[in-house]
């Protein structure tokens, strides 16, 4: 990595495991409680060493946050530690009550996941109801002057309905839409056939490409989407994707205290946990992360083993990689490889022909 500083910028704390709802596409199977999760004080005290690393904002997520009892207390220790400060939440239990206590608190950001028309974001969702829910959390979150974002998470299931989301955040007025690709992790791994194929990818740049042309909301791609070519370059207003920083500048926390590089990492990416070594400890050992802190070209594999773009990229999302083909080094869900192997099939295919 160089001279790369190596820090958690960025966090997403899964302060709970609980949740209301049981999403088809949920990357960690969340339901019910771990058994083990944080006490008050051991959550204070996480909080305390994420400032001392030089977090820079962190998200709060679950399960679903607002099912923890004392997610106010730790929000208010972070803000007061000059973090910067998000959540993520279903909605469900979003009030005007709940939604000038972010206020007051100081919340940067307010990201309520919606997924797709009434009868498709209620069976991604399996909670009959819950996109009047998430709706109304939009319009509540909006109404209180807060900075909000939607989330969705892309899926065969709710492909050929972004349009119909755009129409709806529209209405809402909702100022930014973040979009991310499901990947094959937690419960997803039960219904794979909902997944997006690699093959899918170019549809989605596209249909992203044409909503944001509209320039009517602001839309946050998720780095699960890319990577280079003519796609991906547009995707990325043509800046260089400079690869996965999980592990380097973004770290993932679990409910009962397991450290990850990004939450949505497999279990056995956890690489300790904070009952059994300090969080410094474990950040700061460099051995620890290795599929990025030691990542060299001829780790490569696949196409990515020759790519002209690997040594910026590095395989790009390691959870998509992983989740794709079992290994961080051979990432299928790539515009560019996409583009270049369907030239080639076109190349061949003329060849036939003539």
């Amino acid at each position: 990595m160089g001279e790369f500083r190596l820090y958690p910028a960025n966090a997403v704390w899964e302060i709970t495991f609980v949740c209301n709802m049981r999403c088809l596409h949920c990357g960690t199977s969340a339901g019910e409680k771990r058994e083990d999760e944080l006490t008050t004080g051991e959550a204070l005290r996480l909080a305390d060493d994420l400032a001392e690393l030089g977090c820079e904002f962190l998200t709060l997520s679950g399960g679903e946050p607002l099912l923890r009892k004392d997610w106010r207390e730790l929000a208010g220790r972070l803000i007061k530690r000059k973090v910067r400060l998000g959540i993520v939440t279903n909605g469900w239990c979003v009030t005007e009550e709940i939604a000038q206590d972010f206020g007051e608190i100081g919340f940067n950001m307010v990201g309520v996941s919606f997924d797709g028309t009434e009868p498709t974001h209620d069976h991604i969702r399996q909670t009959p109801g819950s996109y009047k829910k998430a709706y109304r959390a939009l319009e509540i979150v909006k109404e209180a002057g807060l900075k909000n974002c939607a989330l969705t998470q892309v899926s065969k299931l709710n492909l050929e309905e972004l349009d119909n989301i755009y129409r709806d955040l529209l209405k809402i007025g909702t100022p930014l839409w973040r979009i991310q690709m499901t990947t094959h992790t937690g419960r997803m791994c039960d219904s794979s056939e909902s997944a997006l194929t690699p093959e899918d990818l170019p549809e989605l740049a596209r249909k992203i490409l044409e909503i944001r042309d509209k320039n009517k909301i602001r839309i946050d791609v998720g780095e699960n989407i890319g990577y280079y070519g003519d796609l991906g370059d547009n995707l990325w207003f043509g800046h260089a994707y400079l690869g996965c920083y999980a592990g380097c500048r973004v770290i993932g926390v679990e409910s009962n205290g397991n450290i990850k590089g990004c939450l949505s990492m497999p279990e056995d990416c956890v690489e300790g946990n904070i009952r059994e070594r300090s969080l410094k400890e474990i950040w700061e050992d460099m051995s620890l992360f290795s599929y990025n802190r030691q990542f060299s070209p001829d780790k490569a594999l696949g196409f990515c083993k020759d790519c002209p773009h690997l040594k910026m990229c590095r395989c790009g999302c390691a959870t998509t990689a992983m989740g794709a083909t079992g290994s961080r080094f051979d990432n299928p869900y790539c515009l560019y490889r996409i583009e270049v192997e369907q030239k080639k099939e076109k190349s061949i295919a003329s060849g036939r022909q003539s």
